[in-house]
């Protein structure tokens, strides 16, 4: 049976609790729920499989949040700083909240879905009632701010994943990354969004809670298919350079300097009409105090979150922010801050267990990433 640990909090189960335990899952506290953190393969085992076929992971922890209301997206406007003008019915696009500062408080996927009256958020687990908060702060009260909990969340994440998934719902063929759309799966709807946090190609699957393990079932009869936990996703989503909410971004960091520049409309930077719009405006024009980049620690010790970084000549310049082993490159990785005056550097000094090991900086990603393309 799966290995819990306790915890003398509240912590919630989500719809597939028991089918974890079913399957031999190693059961840990995570963002206010148990989760997997792997099943009896193993992290490096489950990691790899997805690298190559496609894994299921459970990450019905996440916020789902539907908002409706005459004018929606101009309302959205003022809070995100991203034009839904600019995007298209059935997209997604990846941003964040943001304070008056222009600090990350959470970030978040924003699906342009149903019609020009409704949207739909992913967020975080952790952050779901602190962004609940600030949307209801800054929204009329005339907007329904549903939080969908009669909906779980899967993610099917791999190579194969459009093949495995087809064989259930055809006309999910071909859908471009990061679009999203409503199916009608047997007598109920499911949303279907080709995106993903493991650097691979694959889809996020909403489904009402009372069909999840079935349909979950229904995957796992496919022999390319395993389920893994939130180890292999963190190994994947480091390889991949993606930030992690409360380790490489959270309320001290803004966008620019977290290498989240892309995300941001340059439109509504000139115009500074979101919150934290003038903070932003400003990163642009100074440039960040520090950046997000990658080290390759030279040696087989992983430098792991809060290892101090280092200069040649002994002065500290930064601290990593999430670290670990990679299974696809066989070697110890890491990302963190360090002072943008030393940015274009080739190597730092990672303080791992009192030594002080030399690094290659890098360029993010890790592993190159393999989202879905179509073809021309």
């Amino acid at each position: 049976m799966s290995e819990l640990i306790n915890e003398n909090i509240s912590i919630e189960k989500t719809s597939l609790f028991d089918f974890h335990n079913k399957n031999n899952a190693k059961i840990v506290p995570f963002g206010g729920y148990y989760l997997p953190i792997n099943y009896s393969s193993g992290i490096i085992a489950e990691h790899n499989h997805t690298r190559s076929k496609a894994s299921i992971f459970d990450v019905s922890h996440m916020g789902q949040i539907e908002i409706n209301g005459p004018f929606v997206m101009e309302a959205l406007e003022k809070i995100l700083p991203i034009s839904f003008s600019k995007l298209a019915p059935g997209k997604i696009k990846y941003t964040q909240f943001l304070n008056h500062e222009g600090k990350i408080i959470d970030d978040l996927m924003v699906h342009k879905t149903r019609d020009e009256n409704s949207v739909w958020l992913v967020v975080n687990a952790a952050c779901k009632q602190k962004d609940i908060n600030h949307l209801r702060d800054n929204l009329n009260k005339k907007f329904n701010i549903n939080v969908r909990n009669d909906l779980s969340l899967i993610a099917l994440q791999g190579p194969k994943s459009e093949k495995i998934l087809v064989d259930l719902i055809p006309k999910i063929k071909g859908m471009e990354f990061m679009s999203s759309i409503w199916f009608r799966y047997k007598n109920y709807e499911i949303l279907i969004s080709r995106c993903g946090y493991t650097g691979e190609d694959g889809f996020e699957i909403s489904i009402p809670n009372k069909h999840v393990v079935t349909f979950t079932e229904e995957l796992l009869k496919n022999n390319d298919v395993k389920l893994a936990g939130l180890g292999a996703r963190d190994s994947l989503r480091l390889e991949a350079g993606l930030c992690l909410y409360g380790h490489d971004i959270n309320i001290e960091k803004n966008p620019i300097e977290a290498g989240l520049k892309w995300s941001i409309c340059k439109d509504r930077v000139d115009k500074q009409d979101f919150i934290g719009g003038e903070a932003i405006a400003n990163e642009y024009i100074e440039g960040p105090k520090k950046n997000l980049l990658g080290f390759l620690p030279k040696g087989r010790a992983p430098a792991r979150e809060g290892t101090l970084i280092y200069d040649a000549s002994n002065k500290l310049i930064g601290e990593v922010t999430s670290g670990g082993f990679s299974p696809s490159l066989g070697v110890p990785i890491s990302m963190g801050y360090i002072t943008s005056s030393f940015r274009n550097e080739k190597e730092v000094f990672l303080n791992i267990r009192g030594k002080k090991i030399p690094a290659d900086i890098i360029k993010l990603p890790f592993v190159p990433h393999n989202y879905f393309k179509r073809k021309k």
